[in-house]
């Protein structure tokens, strides 16, 4: 609950410098009117994850860590304020996950896990012109993999054709695919060569089955270009 607190206070704070901004902003059509109208465009992003507390059952808990990482996003403009995306983001945040034993002692251990964000957003532009404040909503899947080996290493050899022979294995690890959901707000700003710059707060959701869901806040920095 508390870093739910924080983190809706940040988002609050963050909403409302996006809102000053763009209440300093003209929106003549004429001076800055935007080119995406009908067109597709793509981004590279650097992600800055924020860390958060998940609780489990039977006071198990699990500790993410704040993380950088990178994604992408591919979307086409129904028109100057409405973008359909695809958007991919990929961090690997250290964690601690604490477990109880049925005597009531605890065991508790550190690693890193992998986090992979793939979700369909509609992302709303307040105004038609190359500086826009915008919010976004969306849902997808988020893949997690805990790096925690699940069974034996699996694996094998092959000959090529060429006499060479070549060997192969793989470690089962406790991963889950879930639903998530998020909602985002921020600016983005269009140069006149079809370049363009977002910069957002985001709040992604994922559900669980056996522990209350993720929450995890993120601070995204975008680079792209309209075609």
């Amino acid at each position: 609950m508390f870093f739910s607190k924080i983190l809706m206070t940040k988002a609050v704070i963050f909403s409302s410098v996006i809102a000053l901004l763009a209440c300093t902003v003209s929106t003549d059509a004429s001076a800055n009117y935007t080119k995406r109208n009908d067109k597709w465009e793509s981004s590279f992003k650097v992600v800055y994850s924020q860390d958060t507390t998940v609780d489990g059952q039977n006071g198990s808990s699990l500790d993410l860590e704040s993380d950088y990482g990178w994604g992408f996003t591919l979307g086409y403009n129904v028109n100057p304020h409405i973008l359909v995306n695809f958007d991919f983001a990929s961090t690997t945040p250290s964690y601690e996950a604490t477990a109880v034993r049925d005597n009531g002692n605890t065991i508790s251990g550190r690693n890193k896990m992998d986090l992979l964000e793939s979700q369909f957003n509609v992302v709303y532009s307040i105004f038609a012109s190359q500086f826009t404040p915008y919010v976004q909503v969306g849902a997808g899947w988020s893949y997690l993999d805990s790096n925690i080996p699940s069974g034996d290493a699996v694996g094998g050899c092959w000959v090529t054709w060429w006499g060479q022979i070549y060997c192969d294995g793989y470690q089962p690890t406790y991963d889950d695919t879930r639903f998530s959901y998020n909602a985002a707000v921020g600016f983005r700003y269009e140069l006149d060569n079809s370049l363009f710059f977002r910069v957002s707060y985001k709040q992604n959701w994922i559900d669980m089955s056996h522990s209350e869901n993720v929450t995890i806040g993120s601070y995204n920095l975008e680079v792209g270009s309209i075609f």
